[in-house]
């Protein structure tokens, strides 16, 4: 079973695992490589005095999990309030997990519940880039319409 849920104190090691412990992990090379914001931890404990705060009262970013088993997490932001506009992201960390529907079924819940949560919506977006291939293919199975495309990235709108 694929659900959604916010992220508890017992999940922070198996996400430092997964996302943090990792000096370049494959998940980051296509993940926005262009921007140099990846945050290595050399140990948990760092992890979680830096991280654990902010990972867990933010209710913008939750964990994907499988068989009650963390795999990854979904995120949103605010591109423009004024305008209504909000970005949605995922990441599935563990390549094992790629090109098995997760992203789908998890994408599909964070949508539905986004616009529950934020009924005032009026355009819902991800953005990629052409090196993204597998971001690409979910944004067109979620039935987004591509709206632009630079040398690098993708924008994508529901």
């Amino acid at each position: 079973m694929i659900y959604l849920r916010k992220l508890k104190r017992e999940d922070l090691m198996s996400l430092w695992e997964m996302a943090y412990s990792q000096l370049n992990p494959v998940w980051k090379q296509y993940d926005a490589p262009y921007y140099d914001d990846y945050q290595y931890f050399s140990n948990f404990k760092e992890f979680e005095l830096q991280k654990s705060e902010s990972i867990l009262s933010n209710s913008n970013r939750l964990g994907i999990f499988v068989d009650d088993k963390l795999v990854g997490t979904v995120s949103r932001y605010w591109v423009c309030k004024q305008t209504r506009w909000m970005e949605l992201g995922i990441g599935i960390y563990d390549k094992k997990f790629w090109n098995t529907g997760i992203g789908k079924v998890a994408m599909l819940q964070w949508i539905d519940r986004t616009f529950q949560d934020y009924l005032e919506l009026e355009h819902l977006g991800l953005t990629t880039w052409s090196g993204n291939l597998g971001m690409m293919k979910l944004a067109e199975k979620l039935r987004m319409k591509k709206r632009s495309s630079y040398s690098k990235s993708s924008l994508l709108s529901r």
